[in-house]
């Protein structure tokens, strides 16, 4: 049950942070329509909602692990899970349903040529991901090795 939860407040935060960065390149790119370009407008200003609304709910305490520059951003967002109280958990849950609706009704406006274009450009994101990630894991053994 918690790991459900952790992995549920790390995907929000991937999805979140991937759909922010490459929104207004996809809309160039797909040649969307207003449409479309209004579900992804909607989409984005949802997610800032949801975040203003889960932020209004942190404690002192929450803010101080959000705000703690010690601890690694895996360490601090563990910190934050072990914290958060069963209101604060319905509306993550209930962001990521909303989320992913809205996602669906953007997916089915997707024209096939799109669609295509789309699964191409998330296939090298995934592979740049991969990347970036043996990256780090090879610096972080570089480093262990000289300590």
């Amino acid at each position: 049950m918690r790991s459900l939860k952790v992995i549920g407040i790390v995907l929000i935060s991937l999805f979140l942070s991937v759909f922010k960065v490459h929104s207004q390149d996809l809309q160039r790119e797909l040649n969307l329509s207003e449409e479309q370009k209004e579900l992804l407008k909607t989409q984005k200003e949802l997610i800032k909602k949801h975040r203003k609304a889960f932020k209004e709910t942190l404690s002192q305490e929450q803010l101080t692990i959000l705000k703690d520059k010690s601890l690694t951003k895996k360490e601090r967002q563990n910190a934050l899970k072990n914290t958060l109280n069963s209101f604060q958990k319905r509306i993550i849950k209930q962001n990521k349903v909303s989320v992913k609706n809205v996602k669906a009704k953007f997916r089915a406006t997707l024209t096939p040529k799109q669609r295509q274009q789309l699964k191409r450009r998330m296939g090298n994101k995934k592979m740049m991901v991969r990347k970036n990630i043996k990256k780090k894991l090879n610096r972080e053994k570089r480093r262990r090795i000289r300590n």
